[in-house]
């Protein structure tokens, strides 16, 4: 059996310090977890290193129906999207390892796709649990890294991809990372919401990770794994369909609304601390508020910005700095004040509020794709103040933080059902993809989002959507107003 350990692990960027800056206490027991992880690998690793690290990430690109394979010769990435570009991993490839895979996938029959992408900064699937891992590797020598993203794959093939990596063949050591993090929907105030899905779903990981067994997770059921809100799922069968032994659970817990887990197998003849006598062992002989990224460039630039910036962004920032100097929210008058306009606010519309650092790197993003407020200044400011403190990938803001960055406003038109006739283009519209009560939301003209299929596959795979086929599709435009009237931030 070529592969030595093979390790579960979340990976939400405000962990890290650099990124959490005192927030990361907050999940004191991931952290914990993920320390005596890391001691475990500490000891394997000495004992015998891995020739190669296999990580599955799911933000890696999703590929609908396949497994995505990076065959990038090298890779960088940073946290630099978070505030903290000196969080960085440079990695290496192997064309020898990446055959010998590629080879095996085709053999068992698992769709795949290569792309070539050196730069994964914006995988922080990947970035945030390699940073931790990393200096496991004795004298800094770390080996050859292939990475995977197995969003695209239909749970079946999850499972599959688990049988074909443990009968991998060769003399290669091997090692797999499996990244991911699980329900997005534990808590009502978490970037998601609260669904009763959420803690079914996690209490299926657990429990499946101490058998080492999938099958609690898929008893759910599409319905419930569709509204638990996961993107670590696949990673998790294929672990669990690979390891086919209890793994060694470290910690589980939901602090951010998000669920988090650190978990570890390791071939029995390896020492490890943390490792009880009979725990993680290969038997057998040789598995309605949303948060969205912003868009790189504005789907429509808002004209008319007035000298001074455009009122709306201007009282997203006052929203702001009276959160942050614990004054009371703007009211209507002051709203009125920035822009006598009655037409400006009282529209009740859906808005997202985007908070960029001066280098473009995003420092918050929080939005409404239909309004819940009584008009648009009062969306406005309580977007903007979620934004600034409730984005659970970042700390929250500090007043010092604030004339440092740059604010814009998104103004989304009234979604429209697409009917037979009617036409998308990812560059022009932004889709909801709505089905089983799930809906998943994309805003139009991101960066990588170059086809209708492609926009509609991330925005239900945002949603819990398992299948697409069958959903309703809306679709929305996008107004975008800057404090100073430029144009992008980024």
């Amino acid at each position: 059996m070529p592969f030595i350990w093979a390790a579960l692990m979340p990976h939400p960027p405000v962990l890290v310090h650099e990124v959490g800056k005192g927030r990361e206490r907050e999940a004191s027991r991931t952290l914990e977890g993920m320390e005596r992880l890391r001691a475990a690998l500490t000891d394997i690793n000495t004992a015998q290193a891995p020739d190669v690290l296999l990580v599955l990430s799911p933000h890696q690109p999703h590929v609908p129906g396949a497994l995505f394979i990076n065959v990038a010769p090298a890779m960088r990435g940073s946290l630099a999207r978070f505030g903290a570009p000196e969080v960085k991993v440079a990695l290496r490839g192997s064309e020898a390892a990446l055959g010998e895979l590629t080879t095996a996938l085709k053999a068992g029959d698992i769709p795949c796709a290569g792309g070539d992408m050196p730069d994964i900064t914006q995988d922080h699937g990947a970035v945030v649990p390699l940073h931790f891992i990393l200096p496991t590797f004795p004298e800094g020598k770390v080996p050859p890294v292939l990475l995977a993203g197995p969003s695209g794959l239909s749970l079946d093939h999850a499972l599959a991809l688990g049988d074909v990596l443990r009968a991998l063949p060769g003399e290669r050591r091997w090692a797999l990372l499996a990244g991911g993090d699980l329900s997005h929907r534990l808590k009502s105030d978490g970037p998601y919401g609260f669904d009763p899905a959420g803690p079914l779903f996690d209490a299926a990981v657990v429990e499946a990770v101490k058998l080492g067994d999938p099958v609690p997770l898929l008893k759910l059921g599409p319905e419930k794994i569709a509204a638990a809100g996961e993107c670590g799922l696949r990673s998790v069968l294929t672990l669990l369909r690979f390891t086919r032994a209890p793994l060694k659970l470290f910690s589980y817990e939901g602090p951010f609304g998000v669920g988090y887990c650190n978990a570890l197998w390791a071939n029995r003849d390896l020492p490890a601390r943390g490792l009880t006598p009979d725990g993680p062992r290969l038997a057998g002989k040789p598995r309605i508020s949303v948060r969205v990224l912003p868009s790189v460039s504005p789907a429509r630039t808002a004209p008319s910005a007035p000298k001074g910036g455009h009122p709306y962004p201007r009282l997203a920032r006052a929203a702001i700095a009276a959160l942050l100097g614990g004054r009371p929210a703007p009211n209507a008058a002051d709203a009125k004040a920035l822009a006598p306009q009655q037409e400006l606010w009282t529209p009740r519309k859906g808005c997202f509020v985007s908070i960029k650092n001066r280098d473009g790197s995003l420092r918050g993003c929080i939005g409404t794709f239909l309004p819940v407020k009584d008009g648009l200044a009062a969306e406005i400011t309580a977007n903007a103040a979620s934004a600034a403190t409730r984005d659970p990938r970042f700390p929250p803001m500090r007043p010092e933080e604030l004339p440092g960055v740059r604010i814009s406003v998104d103004v989304l038109s009234e979604p429209e059902l697409v009917r037979p006739g009617m036409k998308l283009n990812p560059k022009v519209y932004g889709v909801i993809v709505v089905k089983g009560g799930r809906r998943g939301l994309l805003l139009p003209d991101l960066e990588g989002v170059d086809s209708v299929e492609r926009q509609l596959a991330v925005a239900a795979q945002k949603g819990g959507i398992l299948d697409p086929k069958g959903a309703e599709i809306y679709r929305f435009t996008v107004d975008r107003y800057y404090e100073d009237g430029a144009g992008p931030t980024a």
